[in-house]
């Protein structure tokens, strides 16, 4: 048996956040940095969080006006997302009050205020994951089907070109109906779904790093024009390409990794 890598995350800090209703294929981890914040989970109200995780495809909304907080997206596919897939045990979320101490909360945030540059601001993330998920790093990956670490690889390297279940059965030496179950079963998530994550995942680390426009990356990576990039960003992260990508005052990108 082979590995799935660990690393599959996004994270950065959102600052003044508003956040429409929306959901995604991975778990999301969001911790306030300085005030508690409001959000909806599942169409039920929370006031004055101070962080949680939540499910996959569980709907949630987000007021953290006058705050900072880092928010994670990760994969449901990796080790860290099993991870979570566990401690939450089929529940919609679970408040950062249950995954972490007041002290551990408190040593982020006084680290957190202390961080001068991107560095030492992408240190504050490690830390904060580390310790939502503090034997991360004492296994490299959970154990997966080869079969969907091969198909994983083909879509990982063609996701600039048409991807259609039916070919890459025969790239895996499965039927169609097979593979989609076994999809499912081993990554947590709808092979279509898986796809259109990837492809949103690579757009925003392309248009991050500055070697492509939005418009450019998002023709390049599947997707129709930018408008149909725009549209599936905003369902799938609740706020426009255009405020999360341009605006600065808004967020800064810490680690937009593939």
């Amino acid at each position: 048996m082979q590995t799935v890598g660990h690393d599959n995350l996004i994270s950065f800090v959102a600052r003044n956040a508003v956040v429409d209703v929306h959901y995604h294929q991975c778990f999301q981890l969001v911790v306030s940095l300085k005030l508690p914040f409001n959000s909806i989970i599942g169409g039920k109200s929370y006031e004055n969080l101070k962080g949680f995780l939540v499910n996959q495809t569980v709907p949630h909304s987000c007021k953290a006006q006058e705050t900072e907080v880092m928010i994670y997206f990760i994969d449901a596919e990796s080790y860290q997302g099993w991870q979570m897939k566990e401690m939450l045990q089929g529940d919609p979320y679970a408040p950062i009050d249950v995954l972490l101490t007041g002290q551990d909360l408190q040593e982020i945030v006084d680290e957190y205020r202390n961080a001068e540059g991107l560095e030492a601001v992408q240190r504050v993330a490690d830390n904060l994951l580390e310790k939502v998920l503090p034997n991360r790093r004492e296994r490299n990956a959970r154990e997966a089907d080869e079969r969907i670490l091969k198909a994983i690889d083909y879509i990982e390297e063609n996701l600039d070109n048409p991807l259609a279940l039916e070919d890459i059965s025969k790239e895996v030496y499965l039927s169609a109906e097979r593979l989609r179950h076994l999809f499912v079963q081993e990554t947590g998530i709808p092979f279509s779904q898986y796809i259109l994550w990837k492809r949103i995942k690579t757009v925003l680390t392309q248009v991050v790093k500055g070697r492509q426009t939005m418009a450019t990356a998002a023709v390049q990576n599947g997707f129709t024009d930018q408008a149909h990039f725009t549209r599936l960003f905003k369902r799938t992260f609740g706020v426009s390409a255009g405020s999360m990508l341009k605006n600065s005052r808004f967020v800064q990108f810490l680690q937009p990794a593939l």
